[in-house]
């Protein structure tokens, strides 16, 4: 009887410890395959996308979120678990640009239907989109330009803490101040975008409403063939008038019409003798400085920015001479005899003659080059019955570089 007795007392023993062990090993099978691995996938301005990995066992889980990361509620109540056969879950409800926090539970079922939980997960950062208001969306305004940047501001976004910059439809920074500068091309015009974000400590981008504009103006290039008689942008007729007429074209990579320019008029010696400010690409002028002398000339455009002038770069200086005054004389039945007033600073004088100036292709040819002080030339091979032609032009010495004029007139006489 009394062997009977401690074998009952063993079995049960035995039978306490194989349940303790069985109930061990479910826990710890809960404690290890706790949710991990969660993230977030998507935001929307009311809504977050969360995903985790699966856990080994689960029937399903319990999705909790907080405000302030310390008091967690359940996304979804009166239910035996908020996800079943899934590893993601859309939370929607929220308020647009905020973090909230989010942790996740696994929830096992046994065979006789009794619910479990596993441990909660660590805490999870997601964010929620920024709203983009009306105002935002047209609130993008140019504010200064240089020929390879511009620079530009925009309205704040509650809830953003990061924009993201396009120009021209290629992403060029994210940045958290409401302004920027950014490069681009010389004279160019240009389109700006700017994507309003909220950033969690994982680095997940929460995108609002866009905002664009568009005209965004690179200052413009440099101007050039300043003062090319062959680009009919040069004139200047001293026999005439000491009257000039210097013009340009704008630099071929401005992609728009240059609001207007500016014209700087230097004597051969570097002191400035005018400024003009057109919306034309030529000016006129009669400076008595620069009379028998010469000039150098240098432009340079400019765009209207919140009515401020944003300048490009300068062009190169164009040194301009005059051509030599020059009065015709005829001395024989073939011979004419030219006079010119001297050019300051000519170092050499390179008279050129044509003998039938009205024929259909008029020949010029350069029948002399004398010193800086010869003032006449004998040109003894005119042909009777026609026109003959001549020009001199000068040839200066400027520092250490020499300068012809550009040859724009002449003079002709009927050898009759």
């Amino acid at each position: 009887m009394k062997t009977k007795k401690i074998s009952i007392i063993r079995m049960i023993i035995m039978t306490v410890i194989a349940v303790c062990f069985f109930c061990n090993l479910t826990m710890v099978a809960h404690a290890e395959n706790d949710v991990t691995e969660i993230k977030q996938t998507a935001a929307g301005e009311n809504t977050v996308m969360v995903s985790w990995k699966k856990a080994e066992g689960a029937y399903g889980y319990n999705v909790y979120i907080s405000t302030d990361g310390v008091t967690f509620v359940r996304t979804t109540k009166g239910s035996e678990c908020d996800v079943y056969n899934d590893t993601k879950k859309k939370i929607s409800n929220l308020t647009a640009g905020s973090t909230y926090y989010v942790s996740i539970e696994a929830v096992y079922k046994d065979s006789e239907g009794n619910i479990t939980s596993g441990t909660m997960s660590d805490k999870v950062e997601v964010v929620t989109a920024p709203s983009a208001s009306k105002i935002f969306t047209s609130s993008i305004k140019e504010t200064k330009t240089s020929p390879n940047a511009i620079s530009f501001k925009w309205g704040s976004v509650r809830g953003a803490n990061r924009y993201i910059l396009y120009v021209n439809d290629k992403k060029i920074a994210t940045v958290k101040k409401t302004s920027a500068k950014v490069k681009v091309k010389v004279g160019s015009v240009n389109t700006v975008r700017i994507t309003p974000v909220r950033q969690s400590t994982s680095g997940f981008l929460a995108k609002g409403g866009h905002a664009e504009a568009y005209d965004l103006y690179a200052a413009p290039g440099k101007p050039c063939k300043v003062a090319s008689f062959k680009r009919n942008n040069y004139t200047w007729y001293p026999t005439v008038s000491n009257k000039v007429m210097v013009g340009w074209n704008k630099s071929a990579r401005d992609k728009y019409e240059p609001s207007g320019y500016q014209v700087q008029i230097y004597s051969l010696k570097n002191k400035k003798l005018k400024t003009f400010n057109t919306k034309k690409t030529k000016v006129r002028f009669d400076i008595p400085a620069v009379k028998g002398k010469g000039f150098k000339v240098r432009v340079r455009s400019y765009v209207k920015i919140n009515n401020k002038k944003c300048y490009g770069r300068w062009s190169d200086y164009k040194v301009v001479i005059p051509q030599a005054k020059i009065s015709i004389q005829r001395t024989d039945e073939t011979t004419v005899t030219v006079r010119w007033n001297k050019v300051t600073n000519a170092k050499r004088y390179y008279i050129y003659a044509c003998n039938d100036i009205k024929a259909a292709k008029p020949l010029w040819k350069k029948v002399a080059v004398v010193g800086p002080n010869t003032g006449k030339y004998e040109y003894n091979n005119c042909i009777v019955g026609r026109s003959t032609a001549i020009y001199v032009i000068p040839e200066v010495k400027v520092g250490k570089s020499l300068y012809k004029a550009a040859y724009v007139w002449y003079l002709y006489m009927d050898i009759k």
